[in-house]
């Protein structure tokens, strides 16, 4: 079926002509392509990713975002299970974050910025990529002392008063994100 006599010349027999060169050249092709597109997806990545060390930082609440892809150094997140530090190259993870501080490093051995969160969620992807979201944020040096001491005072009050599951529930979550701000404080 495949086989043409020389000085045939239908269409049939010049289609299978074009297409016995392709069909050796085409496996040939492939072959020497594949380096070339490794390298090209290497350098697509490696332009993608920060420098060396560094992971990219977004950090968003509803209204706005503090971070936007910045490269940072460290991360320090106050999760469910515990603190932990995040850095480039850390394994991926999604973690919900609990009342407590955020605190960033942007470069090695610099100062940490820190921001108190009432909870959150964070991810970390296999290429060096930190997403954290929250529902709000304050710098910590912006928390007031006497502030936090009022309210940590109202929702125990709250609490020791409340007479239904719901409002005794409200009330510790309220003494909970007041006693991490108090913390907050007391650490900075």
């Amino acid at each position: 079926l495949l086989h043409c006599p020389k000085g045939v010349h239908t269409p049939r027999c010049a289609m299978l002509r074009l297409q016995r060169p392709a069909a050796t050249f085409l496996p040939r092709l492939a072959q020497l392509s594949r380096p070339l597109h490794a390298s090209a997806v290497r350098l697509a990545d490696d332009a993608s990713k920060p420098a060396d060390g560094l992971m990219s930082f977004t950090f968003t609440l509803p209204s706005k975002s503090l971070y936007e892809n910045m490269p940072v150094e460290m991360v320090i997140l106050p999760g469910n299970d515990g603190q932990f530090g995040a850095m480039a190259s850390h394994v991926p993870t999604i973690a919900e974050l609990k009342p407590g501080v955020v605190a960033v490093q942007e470069t090695s051995g610099g100062a940490l910025t820190k921001y108190f969160i009432p909870g959150g969620f964070a991810s970390i992807s296999s290429d060096s990529k930190l997403r954290v979201s929250s529902l709000e944020c304050a710098a910590i040096e912006d928390l007031d002392t006497e502030a936090i001491k009022t309210g940590l005072a109202q929702y125990q009050a709250a609490y020791a008063s409340a007479t239904d599951d719901l409002a005794k529930a409200e009330a510790e979550i309220g003494v909970e994100v007041y006693q991490a701000m108090s913390y907050a404080i007391a650490d900075a």
